[in-house]
């Protein structure tokens, strides 16, 4: 879903802050044209059968919050060596509809190129905050790598 579309009236979640530091990842979230009591964040592995990761958003309304600790991010890769975490926000009371996170109300396009988030290491995971070529919010994570462009 890009900006125009949510124009339209359609629900979005969009990403204004990210900082990845201290073993953990804060993100800072809105909803946009919608708003909800509570929200969760949802990360799936990429890719048929993977993984599925639930963490209660601090916030209410349209104003969001998560902290994401990088240990269960890692811990869930399994004997893989690369995997990506795709991220939605679940605004309480929606049935359950998953709204992509990415970051598109603004004028910047192509934010993979343009954004760079610190990597952090765990457990020797490589894990880092990206944005997708669509302007999503997503994480790689490889092991036994030094980061940039791990899993992308």
């Amino acid at each position: 879903m890009d900006g125009a579309s949510r124009g339209g009236g359609m629900p979005g979640a969009e990403v204004e802050e990210v900082w990845p530091r201290g073993g953990r990842i804060l993100l800072r979230l809105s909803l946009v044209g919608t708003g909800a009591e509570g929200a969760t964040l949802v990360l799936r592995v990429r890719g048929a059968g993977g993984a599925e990761l639930q963490v209660r958003a601090d916030g209410s309304g349209h104003r969001f919050e998560a902290c994401l600790p990088l240990a269960p991010l890692v811990a869930a890769g399994g004997d893989v060596d690369a995997w990506v975490w795709d991220l939605y926000l679940v605004p309480d009371g929606s049935g359950g509809e998953a709204l992509r996170l990415g970051k598109h109300l603004d004028d910047v396009r192509g934010k993979k190129h343009i954004f760079r988030y610190p990597v952090q290491h765990a457990a020797r995971t490589a894990v880092e905050p990206y944005f997708t070529a669509k302007d999503n919010l997503s994480i790689s994570c490889r092991r036994g790598a030094a980061g940039r462009g791990a899993a992308r």
